[in-house]
Formats: structure tokens, C-alpha cells, sequence
């Protein structure tokens, strides 16, 4: 089936609360997804963001993120007085220093009004029992420690054995419950606005980060799943060697998996993650898909990424798992970086449709021109990690620019944007995703991150007069006249 999507992240969308939310203008941009002739809406992880916002932090591999949650959803359904919603003044981008100031005090007051003896909140409890209970212990701890990372906190609670676990719950018996009751907030919201979505024919394309925080519940409960030293720390962090890119490499900072214990639990850990994965996305894009087959990773106490190591993934050990126990998860794998014929030939056996970016094969590398795409892919103009069309247009190599205006049959730069566009609607790839900031043909002041900086990324916001008419006939003029418009079609 052809059919065409958007990435628009979540905290991108526009509100009055200092970050997008699964509020009205989630809903109003389902709508306008529809009128557009689009079948997908493909958004960055829905994680508990940590230090730095980053959507591949998180508290949890498991728990969403309590910013998207609506205040006058929870004003609508008697959780809060109207006098208690926020309304944030900021310059468009998204408050996030403003929002961890207040927005869980509000939260905590909703939660509290949760009927955690309710039907509706048991089952909740119940289907999510695996990992619940742990990230509100966790982040009720954490509350205590002053919000200081898992490493920082005293070796006493770092490492708790059974009985000190249980002190802990008994002192935290309150905020745990409210940690419990602000996820089920979360999940129900998300779950109206995905059925909403579902319901107007539009698939949600979930963002799944191979790895977790350093800084989570799972490395401060379930270490066993890592590779880490005698004391429990992470010995090794998760990165990339260095490259045209990045002299140094990148440092991302995240635990890595003791794979062999994996093996040996039979990957149960991340049949649990993957099934609740297709709980909450109709498609899963899984980040970093060339990790199960080997993945880079350096000394903890490094600095940089300059001088790591690459070792062996499970491979089609962990593939035929997730196919044996999660048949109806629909995949897409992230096969991007430095890509091996051993990684390739794991992504022929998993069967799941790979990405193609454009932007690299503007950039020299064939594979990810269009003449080059298989059906069985998704093609992007560049993801959330890469420059706008717009911005790329104006800083790439003089060389770059002149292939791109002859390989897309242009003269100048003024219509390179859309005629990157329309180069990928016209491909074979059976699904095309355009980032929001491409169709709006946005620069610098757009982009959504600039991987190994730590500062300035995540928050753009889409401005509520973007959204208008004009741009939404010309993406479904543009998705009918590729035969892309799928929008009548069952699911």
C-alpha cells in the first residue's frame, strides 16, 4: 500500500501550557492530517524525558511523559479546579525549565484525585504491573535524592537489597501513588487521542530507543539486564566511532545490554518492551536497529568516543524472538550510521522496511538516492536529527548542491525543498514520512537536534497559524498525484 505520513513530535505541537500536550491542538492536528490525504503520524518517543529533554533519555523504558499531559483535559474531567490551569506566556519554544518547576505540583494535585479503587484504574494497574510499580518507586526516591542522577545517590538506596527496597516503599507509600495514578492519566489521554486518530484512518509510527538512561528505574532495579562493574555502575556507555561528522564520535551515555543474560531469559525484558510497544503505536520504529547485530561502545570513565570497541549483538537470536512472541508488531528498523552487509543481511532476514534519507544521497551515498530505493522502505527528506531541507540547502558543500539541483532536474535552490519532496512521493518506497519543518520549508530556527550537543535541542514549536488551508491542499494534492492516498482504504 503507497501511502505518506508526517513527523511531528508531540511536544512540538502548539498549546498554552509551554510544550504540546494531548490536548485540543493534538486532536486539530489529526484533523488537519486527514484533510491532507495523510495516512501517518510518525512522533519522537513518548518517554519521561531526564536532564538535557532528550526523548532518548528517559526515566523509563517503559512510563510516557507526564508534560503531555492536558490540563484542561484533567480541568475537563474534574481532576483540577479551573483556577489551577497554567497558562504559560513563552517565545514559542518549548518552556521546559518553566515546566519542571511547576507542572508536576499540578500533577500530583490530579493524581490525587484519581479513584485508584476505580475499575478502569485497576486494569491499568494490572496490564501494566510489569514496570509500573518500579518507575514510581523510582521517581518517588529520586524526588527524595533532590532529583540528583542515580549515580549520585548514596550507596545504601543506590543498591538496595530486599528490605531496604521495602523501607523505601513504606516511606514513599503517598508520592508512589501518585507517580502510579499521574501514568494513568497519561495512558488515558494517549489512548483517547491515538483512537481518535485510528478512527480518522491515521496510523501512529512510535519511536522505540534501543537503549535506556543511565539515569532509570531499570539501571537502578534490574542492573542484571546491563554490563556493569562490580559496583553496579555501567562498565561500558553506548556511542559511535568517529567520522566526517564527529571527529571525536558521539558519547551517547547509555548502559549497554549484558546480551548474554538476555539470551539466557529468552529476551523477556524486551518481549515485555515490545509488546507494550504495540500497545500504545500502530507501527514501531525502532531506533539504532544495527546494535542487534554489533554495537559500539566505550569504557565508562571515557570522555569521548575516539577509543571504543564494537561487539556482537544477538542478531537473528533476538529477531526470531520478537517474531515467535510479538507476530503482530509492524516494524520499522533505523538502519542508518556506518551500515555493514552483516547488518543488511539481518534486516533482509527480519523483513522489516529499512529508512531511506535523502539527504545522504544528496551528500554522495547512492544507496539513499531514489533511483536506488526498494519498494519495501521508508523514504524521508531527513529525520529529527538532521538538518531542515531548508537549512541543508543553505550550508551543504557547493558539490552537494550542484548534484542536488542536476539529479532533481532544478536550476536554482528556491524549489529544491519541495522538489525533494516530490521526489519521494514519486519513488517506489511504499511509504514516504516528511518532517512538519519540510512541508513548511523552515530553516536553522526549525531543526529539532544536533546530535553530541547537549544544549538548545528539543524544543521547536509549530506555530498555530502554520497549519493553514493552503499547505494542507498542496500535501494532498501532492499525495493524490503519487497515487499516495490511501485514506479511503481499510485498515
Amino acid at each position: 500500500m503507497r501511502a505518506s505520513g508526517i513527523l511531528m513530535p508531540v511536544s512540538a505541537l502548539p498549546s498554552d501550557f509551554g510544550i504540546g500536550t494531548f490536548g485540543e491542538k493534538a486532536y486539530d492536528f489529526i484533523d488537519f492530517l486527514s484533510d491532507s490525504r495523510q495516512h501517518y503520524w510518525q512522533i519522537l518517543p513518548l518517554g519521561h524525558t531526564g536532564y538535557g529533554n532528550s526523548p532518548y533519555q528517559c526515566f523509563s523504558a517503559f512510563a510516557g511523559n507526564p508534560y503531555y499531559i492536558d490540563p484542561m483535559i484533567l480541568y475537563e474531567s474534574g481532576y483540577i479546579e479551573k483556577n489551577d490551569i497554567p497558562f504559560i506566556i513563552n517565545d514559542g519554544r518549548a518552556d521546559y525549565a518553566g515546566i519542571y518547576k511547576e507542572r508536576i505540583k499540578l500533577l500530583k494535585k490530579a493524581a490525587d484525585a484519581v479513584d485508584t479503587l476505580s475499575s478502569e484504574y485497576l486494569s491499568f494497574e494490572k496490564d501494566n504491573s510489569f514496570w509500573l510499580a518500579d518507575y514510581a518507586l523510582f521517581m518517588a526516591v529520586k524526588e527524595g535524592c533532590a532529583m540528583k542522577p542515580l549515580k549520585d545517590w548514596n550507596t545504601e538506596i543506590r543498591i538496595p537489597g530486599k528490605e531496604m527496597s521495602e523501607i523505601l516503599r513504606i516511606r514513599y507509600e503517598r508520592s508512589i501513588r501518585q507517580w502510579k495514578a499521574i501514568q494513568f492519566l497519561f495512558f488515558s489521554q494517549w489512548k483517547s487521542l491515538k483512537s481518535y486518530a485510528n478512527v480518522r484512518n491515521i496510523e501512529i509510527i512510535g519511536d522505540l530507543p534501543i537503549y535506556v538512561s543511565a539515569d532509570s528505574c531499570e539501571m537502578w532495579l534490574h542492573n542484571e539486564l546491563f554490563v556493569t562493574d562490580e559496583a553496579g555502575h555501567p562498565a561500558l556507555f553506548s556511542g559511535c566511532p568517529p567520522d566526517g561528522y564527529s571527529p571525536l564520535g558521539q558519547l551517547w551515555g547509555n548502559p549497554v545490554y549484558d546480551w548474554n543474560y538476555h539470551r539466557k531469559t529468552n529476551y523477556f525484558w524486551w518481549i515485555m518492551r515490545m509488546k507494550h510497544s504495540s500497545t500504545l503505536y500502530d507501527v514501531v520504529r525502532i531506533d539504532h536497529f544495527r546494535g542487534f547485530e554489533d554495537y559500539y561502545a566505550v569504557d565508562a570513565d571515557s570522555q569521548d568516543a575516539a577509543h571504543g570497541k564494537w561487539y556482537k549483538g544477538p542478531s537473528r537470536d533476538f529477531i526470531d524472538a520478537v517474531k515467535r512472541n510479538v507476530p503482530e508488531v509492524r516494524v520499522i528498523a533505523e538502519d542508518l550510521g556506518n551500515i555493514t552487509d552483516k547488518v543488511r543481511d539481518l534486516l533482509c532476514y527480519s523483513d522489516f522496511p529499512g529508512m531511506k534519507v535523502l539527504q545522504f544521497g544528496l551528500e554522495g551515498n547512492d544507496e539513499f538516492l531514489p533511483h536506488s530505493y526498494t519498494r519495501h522502505s521508508v523514504a524521508y527528506t531527513g529525520t529529527h536529527d538532521n538538518p531542515t531541507m531548508k537549512q541543508w540547502s543553505l550550508i551543504c558543500e557547493d558539490e552537494s548542491l550542484s548534484f542536488a539541483k542536476k539529479y532533481l532536474n532544478v536550476n536554482n535552490a528556491e524549489s529544491l525543498v519541495n522538489d525533494c519532496i516530490r521526489a519521494l512521493f514519486m519513488s517506489v518506497s511504499e511509504t514516504v514520512i516528511i518532517p512538519l519543518q519540510d512541508w513548511l520549508e523552515l530553516g536553522s530556527e526549525a531543526r529539532m537536534n544536533v546530535p553530541s550537543t547537549a544544549c538548545g535541542n528539543w524544543d521547536w514549536r509549530l506555530s498555530e497559524d502554520m497549519l493553514t488551508q493552503e499547505l494542507s491542499q498542496k500535501i494532498a494534492d501532492t499525495t493524490r498525484l503519487y497515487s499516495r492516498d490511501c485514506k479511503e482504504d481499510n485498515l
